[in-house]
């Protein structure tokens, strides 16, 4: 666990900027660190947060800010790794060569998102003389060409129509049953469509190092992440944060409700 004092970088997620800071103070859940009065403002109640000392990275959430002192809530740690999750999604795996292996991954549904983003600030009207009803109409109709536009790239891409498999993920790779045969050590195109709102797509490219495959099944494949752009991990990264809050939220929903019945029961 941190401790008092500790020299950290934090860094928000999917904002590319790092904070040099240190640990103010260790709550029961959580912690509390101090930013200069200068970047306070982009902290905010919700926000994920990744802590990184020299081996262990924190991923923690923003439960409020108290002028420049920022208390943030452990959602778990990782030894340099990341958060692995269960989930279904979209997802297209094809063999590449040497070559290719060493493109860039990509965002490929971006429009609709950074248009989401923006309406999640309050983004103010650029011109005094501009009507806020009008704004807000420009604003809508904005978001809803880039979602067009994003159907349109998935659609490219062979995500729209594809079909959703169960995985295991996390910003390091990923594994799932395949109906197509891979080798160790093959390298792999991976397109996938995170089911977050709206829906991101992203290309990245991997290195399979696990394949079992049984008669007449598909193959369990594990799939390490090579070369991947800071953008898309950040990208999971938020998305499994997110994914693990939803499972932890339903778990704690269902103890309360399995309580509320033997308490109900006890009293008949």
């Amino acid at each position: 666990m941190l401790a008092k004092g500790e020299v950290i970088t934090c860094k928000l997620i999917p904002k590319p900027e790092h904070y040099e800071t240190s640990v103010f103070a260790v709550e029961d859940d959580g912690i509390v660190i101090k930013v200069g009065a200068e970047v306070a403002e982009h902290f905010r109640k919700g926000l994920h947060l990744v802590i990184s000392t020299e081996m262990i990275d924190y991923y923690t959430e923003v439960s409020f800010v108290d002028g420049q002192y920022v208390h943030l809530r452990m959602l778990g740690t990782e030894h340099r790794d990341f958060f692995r999750v269960d989930d279904c999604l979209s997802i297209v795996i094809k063999k590449i060569n040497s070559v290719s292996a060493h493109k860039k991954s990509k965002i490929i549904s971006e429009f609709g998102k950074e248009m989401s983003d923006l309406r999640s600030y309050a983004v103010d009207i650029p011109d005094e003389n501009v009507s806020p009803v009008l704004w807000k109409m420009l604003l809508d109709i904005d978001m809803k060409l880039g979602l067009i536009l994003d159907k349109l790239s998935l659609e490219k891409e062979g995500l729209a129509d594809a079909e959703e498999r169960e995985v295991n993920i996390s910003a390091s790779g990923v594994r799932l049953a395949y109906p197509h045969k891979f080798d160790e050590g093959d390298l792999v195109e991976v397109k996938m469509l995170l089911p977050s709102s709206p829906p991101v797509g992203l290309i990245v490219y991997g290195k399979v190092v696990m394949v079992a495959c049984m008669e007449q099944s598909d193959c369990e494949l594990s799939i390490n992440f090579i070369n991947i752009e800071e953008d898309v991990r950040d990208e999971i990264i938020r998305y499994t944060l997110n994914r693990q809050r939803e499972i932890l939220r339903k778990q704690r929903d269902h103890l309360y409700k399995d309580v509320s019945v033997d308490n109900e029961k006890r009293k008949q």
